[in-house]
């Protein structure tokens, strides 16, 4: 039998390769996570008048209009938004949605 004595770069090379296996290993379980599903939205958010009208997600309404949220003060970038029409998926979103355009 020889005996071979590990170098220095031995050892270097020998932690790096574990070191990337175990990053791949990490990258695998990652990447094959079951992702959580979405919810579909549930309203919309729209200009209508100058104001902002609550809709349903399909359009259906106007189910409230925010007579005090006058589009026009508004960032030019939430406007062009809430011109195209806002998804919003759920209460919560809605109530932080509406307190940023300043309700």
């Amino acid at each position: 039998m020889q005996n071979r004595q590990i170098d220095g770069h031995g050892v270097y090379l020998s932690l790096l390769a574990g070191l990337a296996v175990l990053c791949l290993a990490a990258a695998l379980v990652w990447f094959a996570r079951p992702q959580p599903e979405t919810a579909a939205p549930r309203y919309l958010l729209k200009d209508s008048g100058g104001h902002v009208a609550l809709y349903t997600a399909d359009g259906i309404g106007p189910l409230a209009t925010y007579d005090d949220l006058y589009t026009r003060l508004l960032p030019e970038s939430d406007v062009l938004a809430l011109q195209q029409g806002v998804l919003v998926a759920d209460e919560a979103e809605l109530q932080r949605r509406l307190e940023d355009y300043g309700l």
